[in-house]
């Protein structure tokens, strides 16, 4: 294979007409010119390249077939070089996020939009599971960061605080809690309810939370058990149950659904973004870590209505 280096330094004495020449605009030594191009001519065969006539050096029949080949393999290399540098800045890979059903899969979009922006590149993969199959996974090895509601409390898992999300108690347009401006909590017992099924992080938050406020959770008429938030919206706007949605579940406009105000603090949970200690080797994972946790997804999610 030919050297591109020692083919540039070829050129640069055919357009110069001696070694000296050459060597001062490469900005190299002459004896370094000469031993680069002697290197050249073994390497096409042991074939002189160069004659001397007077002060100039001009080429040989041999060195005269060399250079149409020369100057295209020295332009192929120097556009190779420029693609490259193009990219430079631009990383590019595939990374997989798993995602506990719960919300995250209604925000997590406008986050991978700024990925997109920084890092077009980059493909993003979300597998939605629960929160149990999602930290298996990342064990595994089979997702590179996941999101869920609780930190998990394993060795080898590091987690980040994301987001904190307030959960409103939704009701169907004309419901008639909405004409009310206190609810007490108790009065939730009288009205059927949409529920995250048991044992989901969400649904343990809402039973935690009535239960400080005097509620059982054995005592509430429960309609509806699912885990996809965007189903138990469904359920309040088709006038099913009341439901504690996550706010980012909320639609833009209130219109078929209106906002219940219970008494007392409101409902919340917290999101995390979890990934193991030790690093992966693949340095787009940890700029997707950094990203969703930058200024700019903060930024996006307090527009969201969550807190960061």
């Amino acid at each position: 294979m030919l050297n591109t280096v020692h083919l540039q330094t070829f050129l640069a004495v055919v357009e110069t007409g001696s070694f000296s020449a050459a060597a001062k605009r490469l900005h190299m030594s002459q004896p370094a010119v000469s031993q680069q191009i002697r290197a050249l001519e073994e390497q096409v065969g042991g074939v002189r390249l160069f004659r001397r006539s007077g002060q100039q050096m001009v080429l040989t029949l041999a060195g005269e077939q060399l250079l149409g080949s020369a100057r295209e393999l020295v332009a192929m290399a120097e556009r190779a070089v420029q693609a490259v540098s193009a990219l430079r800045g631009q990383i590019g890979g595939r990374v997989t996020i798993g995602c506990q059903i719960g919300g995250a899969e209604v925000f997590l979009p406008a986050l991978l939009a700024i990925v997109q922006r920084q890092y077009p590149a980059v493909t993003v993969e979300v597998e939605v599971q629960s929160a149990d199959r999602s930290l298996e996974y990342l064990t595994e090895r089979r997702c590179d960061v996941v999101l869920v509601n609780d930190a998990p409390r394993r060795r080898g898992f590091e987690s980040r605080l994301l987001a904190g999300e307030r959960l409103a108690l939704a009701a169907a347009a004309g419901h008639p809690l909405l004409q009310q401006d206190q609810v007490p909590s108790g009065i939730l017992r009288d009205y059927p309810l949409a529920l995250p099924q048991i044992g989901h992080p969400l649904r343990r938050v809402i039973d935690d939370g009535l239960c400080r406020r005097g509620v059982n959770a054995a005592d509430l008429r429960v309609a509806l058990e699912a885990d996809s938030p965007l189903l138990l919206r469904s359920a309040v706007e088709a006038g099913l149950a009341l439901a504690f949605l996550p706010v980012s579940v909320l639609p833009a406009r209130l219109e078929r659904i209106g906002i219940v105000t219970l008494a007392g603090q409101p409902l919340a949970y917290e999101w995390y973004l979890v990934r193991l200690r030790e690093r992966s080797p693949d340095r787009v994972v940890d700029l997707l870590y950094e990203t969703l946790l930058g200024d700019e997804a903060r930024a996006t999610l307090l527009r969201l209505g969550l807190a960061t």
